[in-house]
Order: structure tokens, then C-alpha cells, then sequence
């Protein structure tokens, strides 16, 4: 990472005042920072970045009165780095500001991973990123897996909650059986205990995988199907409610945010919070019209899209059916620090806001 990005550049009347011993209070120092992302802006928790921080940042430096500013350079959609690099990217300061797709950090970030295997815990993304956000500032295992990747957390990223999308009707549990249904390696083990076959993959790839029989149908989120037209070979939509999903998050690299003052290091800090909360009002938002939107689309098809819920009682029969998957991951990571506590703290953390899980995942470690 080169100097410029670690120190402040002031400018020609803020190095003559120094110079002459005046002191630098009124004088304009400008901090150059680079924030990016592996994704496009099209995607909520990366477009709020820019419509959202950069400006907001700017707002409130400018009113600190200080004659600081920033320079921003904003490089979205890839430029800069892809969706397997984006810790590194952000740590070796690559990009001074990113979001960070922790859900492919399993190997650097192994506790970061609680929320994947605590299935059908809630559906309220609002809540969730609540949650993250106050685990990743008062559970110290997790601060800790940030700050030794030399980045410092700013706000929690998710996604919607994770229904079933099939070229054939799923009305129970047992319905799964012998199905090949597409998902992340995350979100496979979801299928474990149900005799379907998960098949590795993401949004760009489930059209072509389903149309050419690869698989029959995915576990994936509304707001990613209706952008990708997925509906139009997965027409049956089981809202199966396996919940929402917390998958990351802005940070910042430590070296950027020691060379800022300190009333602007906390405006970052206040921001990103702001954007996790912008960001839970907007996806929750765009569930809903994303959700209606398929079935509107859906309807004028050769196979009409039909959205309907899993019949009653079947999902508690796939929650408690599934093997003890967070049981398992805690023996996994045990020697990586408190992975139980983290379980049961996130947990407690759900209950306390209202959430009803349908398995108490702490209870069965």
C-alpha cells in the first residue's frame, strides 16, 4: 500500500501556515480514500456505499468545520478486486474502504460464520443486522478476527430470508428427498438430513443449472431470483422462511483509519452503522415488492409461477430434522475461541428482540 494512502494530504496554504508556525486549525487537509467492492452497485449492501456513506461522510466532515475533506476514488462491480479477495483486498489496502463478503472468509473469519448454521432462527433482516452489528463490537472473538486481518468493522451486511424455488412442487419436508437443489457451500449444509443433493453454485449460475437439469431448483433470496429470472425455469416458490442471512460488511483498513483524525475516524464508525441500518429498511423493503414482482412476472409464463408456504408443520419438521449442524460447527472451531458462546450469545441476543426461533440451536449444544 503506497504512502499516499496511509497520511493526509494537505495542501499549499495548510504546509505554508506549518511552515510559518501558525498551526493548521483553519487550514484545508484533504484525505484520500478508496472504497470499493467486489459486486455491483445494483446490489443493495454495495449501492448504499455510494449513495449512502460516501455523502454522508462528507456531510458531517464538512460540518466538523475543521477544513477537512476527503477524496473519495469509488471503484464498484470488480475494478479493484473479486468476491474470493475481498478481506485481503481491504486489509493489504488495496481498497481503503469494502465490503467484506465474510461468508467466503470461512478460513480468516471461522466464528464470523455463526449465523449460516443457525437456520430458521429469524426472517427479520432488520433484527439480524442489529444483532451482528452489537456481537461484532462487544463479543471480543469476533472484533479480534477483523482486527487481525488488519481491518476495522463499520457496519453488517445480509441478505432476505432463503425460500425454496423448484421446477416442481415442494409441499413437505419429505417432498426434498432425492432432489438436486442448488446452493453455496453455506447454505448446502441446510439440506443435510433431508436426502436432497445440494449442488454447489451462485445466482449467475442457477438459470443454466436448472434449465439444464444440473438441478431442479435452488435455496436462495427473492431480491437475487427476480433480477436473474430465475422464476422462469423454478416456478413453484415454497416460502419455506429459512431466514435472513448476515454475510459481512463494510470495513476499513487499520492503517487508513489510524491516519485520520479522531472526530473523523468517528464519523466512519457512525456511518457504517447508519448504512447497516439503512441497508436492513431497504431489503426489507425489497422483499416484499421482489416477492410480489415474481409472482406478477411469473403469472404471464408458459408455467405460471405459483408461490405458496410450505404446508403447516413442515418446517419445524426440516428445522428439527436437520443433523445438529450448529452443535457440529462448535466442536469444529472450539479451538478457535468461544464458538458455543458466540451461539448462545447470538441466540439470546434474537429472543430478546421478539424472534421465535424454531429450533433453540444453544440449547442442543
Amino acid at each position: 500500500m503506497t504512502m499516499k494512502k496511509r497520511t493526509f494530504v494537505a495542501t499549499a496554504l495548510a504546509a505554508a501556515l506549518m511552515s510559518a508556525g501558525l498551526g493548521t486549525a483553519q487550514a484545508q487537509q484533504t484525505f484520500k480514500l478508496t472504497i470499493a467492492s467486489s459486486h455491483p452497485t445494483s446490489l443493495p449492501w454495495v449501492g448504499l456505499m455510494s449513495t449512502l456513506f460516501v455523502p454522508e461522510v462528507n456531510k458531517r466532515v464538512e460540518a466538523l468545520g475543521k477544513g477537512y475533506k476527503i477524496e473519495w476514488k469509488e471503484s464498484y462491480g470488480g475494478q479493484l478486486y473479486k468476491m474470493n479477495a475481498t478481506l485481503a483486498s481491504v486489509g493489504s489496502g488495496i481498497a481503503d474502504i469494502g465490503w467484506v463478503f465474510a461468508n467466503l472468509e470461512a478460513a480468516k473469519m471461522p466464528l464470523t460464520q455463526f449465523a449460516t448454521v443457525t437456520p430458521f432462527a429469524t426472517g427479520d433482516i432488520r433484527m439480524l443486522l442489529q444483532v451482528a452489528n452489537e456481537m461484532n463490537e462487544k463479543v471480543p472473538a469476533l472484533k479480534a478476527e477483523w482486527d487481525k486481518n488488519n481491518v476495522v468493522f463499520l457496519g453488517a451486511s445480509g441478505v432476505d430470508t432463503y425460500h425454496l424455488f423448484t421446477k416442481m412442487p415442494i409441499n413437505t419436508y419429505a417432498d426434498l428427498a432425492g432432489k438436486k437443489i442448488s446452493a453455496p457451500g453455506a447454505v448446502g449444509v441446510w439440506l443435510r438430513g433431508s436426502g436432497a443433493v445440494p449442488v454447489d453454485g451462485s445466482l449467475t449460475s442457477y438459470y443454466t443449472d436448472i434449465q439444464t437439469g444440473v438441478s431442479e431448483g435452488t435455496i436462495s433470496i427473492a431480491t437475487g431470483i427476480l433480477p436473474n429470472k430465475i422464476y422462469e425455469v423454478a416456478p413453484y416458490v415454497t416460502t419455506a422462511d429459512i431466514g435472513a442471512l448476515y454475510n459481512g460488511g463494510m470495513a476499513i483498513n487499520k492503517d487508513s483509519m489510524a491516519a485520520l483524525p479522531p472526530d473523523v475516524q468517528k464519523i466512519i464508525k457512525d456511518v457504517g452503522l447508519e448504512y447497516s441500518r439503512v441497508l436492513g429498511d431497504t431489503l426489507a423493503q425489497r422483499y416484499e415488492a421482489a416477492l410480489k414482482a415474481i409472482g406478477e412476472q411469473g403469472a404471464k409464463q408458459a408455467v405460471p409461477v405459483k408461490i405458496a408456504p410450505m404446508a403447516p408443520g413442515e418446517r419445524e419438521k426440516w428445522a428439527r430434522s436437520m443433523p445438529n449442524i450448529a452443535a457440529d460447527w462448535v466442536k469444529a472451531n472450539a479451538s478457535r475461541g468461544p464458538a458455543a458462546q458466540i451461539i448462545k450469545t447470538y441466540m439470546e441476543e434474537l429472543r430478546k428482540r421478539g424472534a421465535k426461533p424454531v429450533r433453540d440451536w444453544d440449547k442442543d449444544l
